[in-house]
């Protein structure tokens, strides 16, 4: 009877827990990737933030996050790198490109967001170190709300590649599952070919575009 009741308890505690969405699911697995991979940064993973924290600091630009910009923050504050002395090539979460926590992404954000061809709206969350970086459109009134262009820093044409950060996350850690992307002579190598049909197999009713 003792082993029956503590039995339901368990089971009970257990179905409150809440179910990981499918963005959240991704995090996690992506960093089981770079584990797998040797990567110094699967160790470097900082704990969400308060989606209200998120949403707070975020809307203080004057911008407007996407539902699962704020998820993803708030399950994961990016990574934990050091300046000036991390090598760039070690501390990627996909292959060229860095996460960086909130904090960081405003910092940029501040430094970029004066630049004549940089759009108000624009917040990065990736860079690659050079100037290039994955952003996310955080204008509502915007017909490209919520989607992440690769938005290159002295270019004018920039192509939005995901329709979301939720479609994004999916497509990393599909990449890493099917060996798109790998780990050789120590850093993260991309197959793009596969990755362009994975990304299109993951949101199929998407076109990349120009923004």
């Amino acid at each position: 009877m003792i082993n029956s009741v503590s039995g339901y308890h368990h089971r009970l505690r257990t179905s409150q827990r809440p179910m990981l969405s499918h963005l959240e699911t991704a995090v996690d697995r992506i960093f089981g990737h770079l584990r797998a991979c040797g990567s110094l940064i699967a160790d470097r993973r900082r704990p969400g933030l308060s989606p209200a924290e998120v949403e707070a600091r975020i809307r203080a630009l004057g911008l407007r996050p996407p539902k699962d910009l704020v998820q993803l923050y708030a399950y994961c504050d990016g990574t934990t790198t050091t300046a000036g002395k991390d090598l760039l090539g070690k501390i990627s979460f996909f292959p060229g490109f860095y996460w960086m926590n909130l904090e960081k992404a405003i910092t940029v954000y501040h430094s970029v967001s004066t630049h004549s061809l940089w759009h108000r709206s624009w917040l990065p969350i990736f860079a690659n170190g050079g100037g290039d970086f994955y952003i996310v459109i955080c204008e509502s009134a915007s017909p490209f709300f919520g989607e992440v262009p690769l938005v290159m820093y002295d270019e004018t044409d920039h192509i939005a590649e995901f329709k979301n950060v939720s479609a994004m996350f999916e497509t990393i850690e599909r990449c890493f599952a099917q060996k798109a992307f790998f780990s050789a002579d120590g850093y993260l190598r991309a197959d793009h070919a596969k990755m362009s049909a994975i990304a299109h197999s993951v949101q199929p009713d998407f076109t990349e575009h120009d923004i």
